[in-house]
């Protein structure tokens, strides 16, 4: 499998051309300012919020003869809280766009590496599904090609794979090292890192899926935002060290149900760079 790296040329953080792989944003609660050109190739989002409700920065591409206020509202289903209309609206998604992933980023910044073609792309914060100015805080994204600068070589990152059967993930993963996300199931699916108190259990986790147990979690997401299938995206941020659920709050496409109810769930152990013990 290719290991994504990015040349990281820094540029600025609103509207303009930016010559390189690298776009920092920053969300507030007002919204988030992109540039409007970048080059082909690797492409990585810095995202760091300023909004104590996080951001879900996603990159999305729209298929041809989809309109951005068509897929919007689709988005808005997608995200409803009724099952039946969550479902009809993730599936028009589904065929409204591709999805290559982006930066969840809460109290800890994020960084998100994804391969981009030349094109026209969308920057969406998922967060702000419900504003009503949603459309307004969208931005627009030109990919020109050829891709700029030289990769360059990185060691094999650990792997998270998003499949039918559930999440397969290392039980430990190094705080500050890159982890290469990819989705091997059957429909657009997110990994998301979120910690629990000291001693949850995948009881724990079993009993609040089911309805019959405590919220477990301490913090909001960190992690990749929903990517289309065979999709794969790095992911790197250095969350503290200690005990956190790998989940997926996004829905079955054919059941209705969470995929986090249906067991795409694990607890995963962040230690600290130096590998010591948290």
């Amino acid at each position: 499998m290719t290991v994504l790296a990015a040349t990281v040329i820094t540029g600025p953080a609103h509207a303009g051309a930016v010559v390189g792989g690298t776009v920092d944003i920053t969300v507030t609660p007002s919204g988030f300012t992109a540039p409007e050109t970048v080059r082909a190739g690797a492409l990585t989002l810095n995202v760091r919020s300023q909004d104590p409700q996080g951001a879900w920065i996603g990159l999305v591409r729209l298929r041809p003869g989809v309109g951005l206020e068509q897929y919007l509202e689709h988005l808005r289903q997608a995200m409803d809280d009724d099952p039946a209309t969550s479902v009809a609206g993730g599936r028009a998604v589904a065929e409204d766009v591709v999805m290559l992933g982006g930066a969840a980023a809460g109290h800890v910044p994020a960084a998100v590496t994804t391969v981009v073609a030349p094109g026209r792309y969308h920057l969406v914060d998922f967060r702000d599904v419900q504003e009503p100015d949603f459309a307004r805080r969208v931005r627009s994204l030109r990919v020109v090609g050829p891709a700029a600068g030289a990769r360059t070589p990185s060691p094999a990152p650990a792997v998270i794979k998003a499949t039918d059967s559930g999440f397969v993930a290392p039980r430990r993963l190094v705080s500050g090292s890159p982890v290469l996300v990819v989705n091997r199931s059957s429909q657009f699916n997110e990994a998301m890192l979120m910690p629990v108190r000291p001693g949850t259990t995948p009881a724990d986790l079993d009993a609040f899926f089911a309805g019959t147990g405590g919220y477990p979690f301490t913090a909001g997401p960190t992690g990749v935002v929903p990517m289309s299938p065979s999709r794969a995206a790095l992911l790197t941020t250095a969350l503290p060290p200690g005990e956190y659920a790998l989940v997926t709050w996004v829905r079955n496409l054919r059941t209705g149900r969470m995929l986090a109810q249906e067991g795409m769930r694990e607890l995963v152990n962040i230690i600290p760079a130096d590998g010591s013990t948290p």
